[in-house]
């Protein structure tokens, strides 16, 4: 496993903060966007540490960041609709480092968010990992039109949104979205963490699986 470079990738609204492993032959790469950063969400969140580590160990190239105005990032705060660009310039610039390659993006909680926003309008991700999908907190309407592997990592004692009302949202997506439940789970999965990172590993290995046999 490559050791993490922490570094600054530009963004729409100055500098964002980052930390990259480089895998030698990536089989993927994978942006990995932290919770709300108005409740303490940020690139070393224990949940987005494990799994972006885990999809590392796994033969990926992963970057995790922090959305403007988030330690060393620069800009302000933007309710959602500035940090969905936060997620565009992510992923154009990890693309750039291995373009021939799927690209996955993982949010967790708002990162979820803004990640399927920025994939609704971006037909280059190659499929969606959300771990903690706040859906009492947003609308998740729109993932009926993402169109592309989608899968939720979830824990079954969620305050923002259960396994059973996450599945309808998944049942009308084509393809239907898979969900990975997390038992006994509240939504910042203490001391659960390890296990949220390999859930998502697993959520990613089915979405490259599908693409090579496609």
């Amino acid at each position: 496993m490559s050791e993490v470079r922490k570094l600054w990738i530009p963004g729409p609204e100055g500098r964002l903060e980052a930390a990259l492993r480089v895998a030698a032959s990536p089989r993927a790469v994978a942006v990995v966007a932290h919770p709300h950063p108005q409740h303490g969400g940020t690139l070393h969140n224990p949940v987005v540490f494990h799994a972006e580590r885990e999809l590392h160990r796994a033969g990926m190239t992963t970057l995790r960041f922090n959305f403007r105005g988030t330690g060393s990032s620069e800009g302000t705060h933007d309710e959602g609709r500035g940090e969905v660009e936060d997620v565009a310039a992510a992923a154009s610039w990890l693309r750039g480092l291995a373009p021939a390659v799927p690209l996955v993006l993982v949010g967790y909680s708002f990162g979820s968010i803004c990640s399927i926003r920025h994939a609704l309008h971006d037909r280059t991700i190659s499929g969606v990992v959300a771990i903690g999908l706040p859906l009492r907190r947003y609308s998740v309407d729109e993932l009926a039109r993402l169109a592309r592997p989608f899968a939720v990592v979830q824990g079954t004692s969620d305050e923002f949104g259960t396994p059973a009302e996450v599945e309808p949202a998944l049942d009308r997506m084509v393809p239907p979205g898979r969900l990975l439940p997390i038992d006994g789970a509240p939504h910042l999965f203490p001391g659960r963490a390890p296990e949220v990172g390999l859930a998502v590993v697993d959520a990613v290995d089915r979405i490259l699986t599908g693409l090579s046999d496609g």
